[in-house]
Parts: C-alpha cells; sequence; structure tokens
C-alpha cells in the first residue's frame, strides 16, 4: 500500500468513526435538558463540519482515482436538491427555498457542484442561518448559482482576500475552515481557457451573505 491509499484509508475510517460518534452524540442530546443542549451546540456544529470535510476528502479521492471530472449536461433543478437532501442530515431545521426552473440546463460535474452546494449551505447553516435561498439562471452559455442566507454575512477579511487561503480558515463563525476552500476547488475545476468559474462571496445590501457560482 503506498502512502496515498493509506491516506485514503485512514480518512475513510476517520469518516465512518466521526459519523458513528455524530448519531450517538445527537441521540443522547435529545435526552439532555435545554441548558446543557445549548453548551454542546458548538461542540456538535464543529464536529458535523469535520465530517464534512473528510466525506469531501473520500470522494475527492475517489473521484481522481477513476481519472478527470468530466463534466456533461446537468440540471442545476436536480443538483440542488440533492444537495439539500445531503444538507438535511445535519441541519433539519434550516428553510431552505429553491427558485430554478426545472428546464434550466448547465454543463457541469454534477457530483464536485452537488459538494460545493452542501458546502455553501453548511457554511451558512454553521454561521446561524435560518433561512437560505437557491436560484440558479443560465447566462448565454454558462450558468450562474446563488446561494443566499439571513445570516450575519461574511467577516471582512473573507471579503477583501487578506485571509490566508492555504491555510484554509476560509468560513465564518469559527469552522473548521475548509469548506470554502474546497468550494473553490471544486468550482475552479469546471474552469476552461476562454473562461475561468469563479465563486464570488458578498454580503447583501439588507442582510446576510450571498455566494455566486460562474460556470462557463
Amino acid at each position: 500500500m503506498n502512502l496515498k491509499d493509506l491516506a485514503g484509508a485512514i480518512i475513510h475510517d476517520l469518516k465512518n468513526q466521526l459519523h458513528s460518534v455524530l448519531l450517538e452524540g445527537e441521540k443522547a442530546m435529545k435526552e439532555m435538558p435545554k441548558e446543557h443542549r445549548d453548551k454542546l451546540y458548538p461542540v456538535f456544529a464543529r464536529s458535523r463540519r469535520v465530517h464534512q470535510d473528510a466525506m469531501q476528502l473520500v470522494t475527492l479521492y475517489r473521484l481522481q482515482e477513476r481519472g478527470n471530472f468530466p463534466a456533461d449536461d446537468a440540471w442545476p433543478s436536480d443538483t440542488v436538491k440533492h444537495a439539500i437532501e445531503c444538507f438535511r442530515v445535519h441541519w433539519p431545521d434550516v428553510e431552505v427555498t429553491i427558485g430554478i426552473d426545472s428546464d434550466c440546463q448547465g454543463y457541469y460535474n454534477d457530483a464536485l457542484m452537488q459538494m460545493a452546494l452542501t458546502n455553501l449551505l453548511n457554511n451558512s447553516a454553521q454561521a446561524g442561518a435560518k433561512n437560505i435561498a437557491v436560484t440558479a439562471e443560465e447566462q448565454g452559455a454558462g450558468l450562474q448559482i446563488r446561494v443566499s442566507d439571513d445570516g450575519p454575512g461574511y467577516p471582512e477579511d473573507i471579503l477583501d482576500g487578506s485571509d490566508d487561503s492555504d491555510s484554509g480558515d476560509r468560513d465564518k463563525e469559527g469552522s473548521t475552515g475548509m469548506g470554502l476552500y474546497f468550494t473553490e476547488l471544486m468550482v475552479a475545476h469546471h474552469s476552461t481557457p476562454a473562461k475561468p468559474a469563479t465563486l464570488d462571496l458578498q454580503n447583501a445590501a439588507d442582510g446576510g451573505a450571498e455566494a455566486i457560482i460562474t460556470l462557463p
């Protein structure tokens, strides 16, 4: 077994162990008095993000082992619905609305885009958002997907680019920090020689954060 395979096996085991810990912990929290649940909530919120990061590492490793990440015709409404299903496993109380026409079409790797959107949804919930809206529309030959929330917005160090992206400390409100970094990698994979694929972050004028994915 080479080092890459060993690392993949360790991450896979870590993912499974974290999943078991989260399930048992969440079951125990339901039986606790509210004041104790409130104290433990930040611990479980961060644990969920570590688990999500491990899941993404495993998925990216498996995809890479199969070769490149080929793009194909895809439908954002379906991709978003699948991302929301993954998101609701750990955030069942956050409201997510979809504003996407069923005939809206894009050209991307569905697995990568689903992970990217799940990251953005998790990031919003981690920051304290209670309502999230996901919209998408075709723009010429490309596609734009927007994730908006009613949370506190992105910190200035992320918006002005002063945050060190290599450190992974990219997320809102003290999360594990890998979500946005992974999302940037997955979006950038869809760049073409003529036009880059981009992830733009901004705060809405009336409050909340907005993440905009633009695919060529």
